[in-house]
C-alpha cells in the first residue's frame, strides 16, 4: 500500500471514529509530532545511543521482550 492509499485509508477511518478516548489519543500524538523531541527525550536518546555504540551487542532481541510481556498478562 502507498502512501497516498495509507492516508485515504486513515481519513475514511478517522471521519467514521466515534471512541472518544482514541480521537484524543490521536490528537495528543499529533501534538507531540509537532513540538519534536523535549531536551529531555534527546538526551535519553543520546545517552542510549552511546550505550550502543559503546557496546553494540548489549541488546533485548524484540520478540524475546514481546514474548516476556505477554507471559505478564
Amino acid at each position: 500500500m502507498d502512501i497516498q492509499s495509507i492516508k485515504i485509508d486513515l481519513i475514511h477511518w478517522l471521519t467514521e471514529l466515534q471512541d472518544r478516548k482514541i480521537l484524543e489519543q490521536l490528537q495528543a500524538f499529533k501534538k507531540s509530532q509537532d513540538k519534536g523531541f523535549s531536551d529531555s527525550h534527546k538526551a535519553l536518546l543520546d545517552e542510549r545511543i552511546a550505550a550502543f555504540e559503546k557496546d553494540p551487542e548489549n541488546v533485548l532481541d524484540w520478540d524475546e521482550v514481546m514474548k516476556g510481556l505477554e507471559k505478564d498478562l
